[in-house]
């Protein structure tokens, strides 16, 4: 559904607003947030919106946004006290939490959904591979092996029968992705929007199979997420944030087309590829029911050591 103009600001409003003195001070004194988030930037799209429009500074934040190159470095600079916040896939968080490190969740960045699935496993247009029992003996690319691409290829795997450590991974980066396939160093590659459909237009590559639909047919993607103690001393502004995330990603899921050319930069694609791609789904509202199923598949391939309630994750600024 399309947001009005009205809507959208009184989203904007709320993500702003609160009756407090310590409000007030802090729209006067910005807090300074440092946060980083990856260069998949296409779960990255409402916090860069919120940035360019000024949706944090009129909540009384001044946002750092800074970039590393994968979500288990965010996860560790955020672990470390380096970063404030930041955004990664869920799994390195799901992972760092389970170990004993106190982090939270404070929003969700995308939600992956099975009936559009923006992610997939992509051979070359004439190779042998077609499906699971293919992928024997095979070496599959990987942006980073602490992604959610792992646990998905497995269950995948195991659906069909197929032992998962038959497949062996290695880190590429998902740019150089497709020239390692042509080079034959890698027989496949696991590729996200926008890099996913650029690769598909050039006509050189298929689709084998959206084989993160394993892990169930939605589930929390990326997340935002700080410290449990940075989140308590700063309750306010964690509330804001999220606020401000939400309202954001609400307005960027009903207006795409206005995003095109923020994406297109940011990742050095044409607007026209960008504009043909299938968009994500930018999370409105933290659901245990999407953040569950991360925690079960790590469990079940002994990523973590056991299953916990994902509400143990979620901060709550009535808690905090």
């Amino acid at each position: 559904m399309t947001l009005s103009r009205t809507r959208f600001a009184r989203l904007a409003g709320a993500a702003a607003a609160t009756a407090s003195t310590r409000t007030v001070a802090l729209a006067q004194a910005p807090l300074t947030i440092h946060a980083a988030i990856t260069p998949v930037y296409y779960d990255a799209v409402p916090v860069l919106y919120a940035q360019r429009t000024g949706m944090f500074v009129k909540a009384g934040i001044d946002l750092d946004l800074g970039r590393l190159p994968t979500g288990a470095s965010i996860t560790a600079a955020v672990a470390g006290g380096a970063l404030d916040l930041g955004k990664a896939t869920f799994l390195p968080v799901v992972v760092a939490f389970s170990r004993g490190i106190p982090l939270t969740v404070l929003a969700p960045a995308v939600v992956y959904d099975s009936r559009s699935p923006n992610g997939a496993l992509v051979t070359a247009k004439d190779g042998p591979i077609h499906g699971p029992a293919d992928m024997i003996g095979k070496i599959v690319g990987v942006n980073s092996l602490n992604d959610p691409t792992r646990p998905g290829m497995d269950r995948w795997l195991e659906l069909a029968g197929i032992d998962k450590d038959a497949v062996k991974y290695v880190e590429v980066p998902m740019s150089a992705e497709p020239a390692a396939v042509d080079a034959h160093r890698i027989d496949a590659m696991m590729l996200t929007s926008p890099i996913m459909d650029e690769v598909l237009a050039s006509g050189k590559y298929r689709i084998v199979a959206p084989v993160m639909n394993a892990i169930a047919p939605r589930w929390l993607f990326s997340s935002f997420f700080t410290r449990q103690e940075w989140a308590a001393k700063n309750k306010e502004a964690a509330k804001r944030f999220a606020e401000v995330i939400l309202a954001a990603a609400a307005y960027t899921n009903a207006h795409h087309g206005d995003q095109v050319g923020l994406i297109a930069e940011l990742v050095g694609a044409t607007p026209e590829s960008i504009a043909r791609m299938t968009w994500p789904v930018a999370g409105t509202a933290l659901a245990v029911a999407e953040m569950q199923p991360m925690i079960d598949i790590a469990a079940r391939y002994g990523l973590i050591k056991e299953r916990y309630d994902a509400r143990a994750m979620i901060f709550d600024p009535n808690k905090a």
